[in-house]
Formats: structure tokens, sequence, C-alpha cells
């Protein structure tokens, strides 16, 4: 992979990663467009470690406090109530991704089921928007995080997108947009977590010496994007609603139907 083609698939991983519009759509497409089928696994480390450092910064007082909860009260507490929906939200994508992640790669990593999954899950978190909810994370019970859990493998089909499909579960149970936004992100750390750590197992020590710089300007631009994104995202998403997001989704979706499939 040469460094233009490596800088450009690493801003467009910390950018997409947080945004409701697909970082694994946007690789795959940019990747066909670029004449390059696959990334490597070198740069899969990088941009999810990167990404993963991101959420790791920017959520580091919520982190700190949640770790000085489970050593001072019950593990079931209320002070441990978001520590132990996160467990229970990552749960079904760590098993759904286990059994079926060589199906997705053979079957549906393509154009049509982008497009395809682009749209409906858009549309979707248009109408999810439209609840208007107002409980905060502090409201999220078991059942409330599982169902989020069980959505969030839906972000297995290319093009759904993972924090897209999660903000729309947790609109759609009555979280206002930060605070569905935020379960997002912060479910992301042990998501994203748990696929740098398998993707890590798979490469040797030799692979990662020797693709040193690859891997390095991968995680730091995947970081820097991320971690900006997720920033201004939190920011401004009160003001700006979702809509702006599904009407790029069923721009590109439109796209890519009319001159990808």
């Amino acid at each position: 992979m040469d460094t233009l083609q490596l800088i450009l698939l690493s801003v467009v991983q910390g950018l997409t990663e947080f945004l409701p519009v697909s970082s694994s759509a946007h690789l795959v497409l940019l990747s066909e467009f670029l004449g390059e089928e696959d990334q490597g696994i070198i740069f899969d480390v990088g941009v999810h470690f990167g990404t993963l450092m991101a959420a790791l910064v920017y959520f580091r007082s919520d982190l700190k406090k949640m770790i000085i909860n489970l050593g001072s009260h019950k593990f079931l507490s209320k002070e441990n109530n978001l520590t132990t929906n996160l467990i229970i939200a990552v749960i079904p994508i760590l098993l759904s991704g286990f059994l079926l992640r060589d199906f997705v790669n053979l079957n549906l990593r393509n154009s049509e089921v982008i497009a395809y999954a682009t749209i409906i899950f858009g549309i979707l978190l248009y109408t999810a928007q439209l609840r208007k909810g107002k409980e905060d994370l502090d409201s999220v019970n078991l059942k409330q995080a599982l169902i989020i859990g069980l959505f969030q493998c839906l972000a297995l089909i290319p093009g759904t997108s993972r924090s897209g499909i999660t903000i729309t579960a947790g609109l759609f149970l009555g979280l206002s947009a930060t605070a569905a936004s935020r379960f997002s992100f912060l479910l992301a750390i042990p998501t994203i977590g748990a696929i740098a750590l398998a993707e890590l197992i798979r490469v040797s020590f030799i692979d990662i010496t020797d693709n040193g710089t690859e891997l390095s300007i991968a995680l730091i631009i995947s970081f820097l994007v991320a971690y900006i994104s997720i920033d201004m995202f939190l920011k401004l998403i009160d003001r700006i609603g979702f809509t702006p997001f599904v009407i790029y989704r069923l721009l590109l979706g439109g796209w890519l139907l009319m001159y990808w499939t």
C-alpha cells in the first residue's frame, strides 16, 4: 500500500468509525476505487488501535469514574449501572462476530449489499430520531442495554454502521440524541478493543517490525481524526440532528445502486 492510499484510508476510518455512516462501507468502496481490495492486517490493526485510543482518551473521565465505582461499590449497584450495561451490550456482537465473520466477509462485502444497507438503515435512523427522547444514560437498564447490543449485531452487514445502528436503538428506547451517541461511543471501546485484539493475535512480531512505519501512520492519523470526529459530533448533534447523515446515506446508497451495482 502506497503512502497516499494509506493516509486516505486512515482518514476515512478515523472519520467514519464514530459517525453514523459506516466505516466498513467507505473502506470497501475507497479500496475498490483505488484498485486495492484488501488493506492488509497491519492497516486493520493500526486503525483499530488508533480509533480505540481516541475513544479511551476522549472518555477518560467516564472510564476513570467507572473504574473507581467498581472498586468501591457492589458490582450490581446503581453506581455501576453504566459498566454493567456496557458489558451486557457487548456480549451479542462478540458471539455473533465470532460465528458469522467468515460468512460476512465471503458473502456480504459488496457494493449492492452496502447500497441497500446504507439506505435502509439510514431511513431507520431518521425514523428513530422522530421519537425525540429525553432520557439520559442513568436511565438505561439491563434490558435496554441488551436490546442495543442485539441491534449492534446488525453492524456486521457492511453499510449498516456500528455507531448508526446503536444510536438508532438508543433513540427508539427513548434516549436523547446525546445520550444515545455517548452510549454508542462508550460501547465502541470494548467492541473495537475485541476486534483489535483478535487482529493483533494474527500478526507476528516480525510483521509489526517490518511494517512499523505503515502501522504508525495508520494509528496516528486514525487516532487524531477519530478524536476530532467524536468531539465535534457530540458538540453539534443536539443542534443539527441526524438528518444530514440520513441525507448523505440516501445519496450514497442511490449513487451506488445507479453506478456500482
